[in-house]
């Protein structure tokens, strides 16, 4: 099964759009390896719309999820534990009565 039409994937060492389709990562994304130089790669095209992680308010830097849960998603500050800041947001919508 080489050359996927259905994404366009290219190898990121040697830029070639050669490749066979090669299982599945443990995070079940699809794996390929290059027909050309051998490399193996996921294809690395998710998150395009932007990201929505905060900027931390206290040192202004990028935060990270630090928990999930059902209802509300803690961010961490990338400097932990320099600085130890942390955002709770809500993750369910709020519907305002008519």
């Amino acid at each position: 099964m080489a050359m996927g039409a259905e994404e366009a994937v290219t190898c990121p060492q040697c830029g070639a759009s050669a490749y066979n389709r090669y299982g599945k990562a443990p995070n079940g994304r699809q794996r390929y390896i290059c027909l050309v130089c051998g490399r193996q790669f996921v294809n690395k095209d998710r998150h395009t719309a932007g990201d929505q992680h905060p900027s931390c308010p206290a040192c202004g830097g990028r935060m990270h999820v630090y928990m999930r849960s059902a209802r509300t998603i803690r961010y961490r500050c990338a400097l932990y534990p320099k600085c130890k800041t942390f955002v709770k947001r809500n993750t369910e919508e709020k519907t305002t009565p008519p």
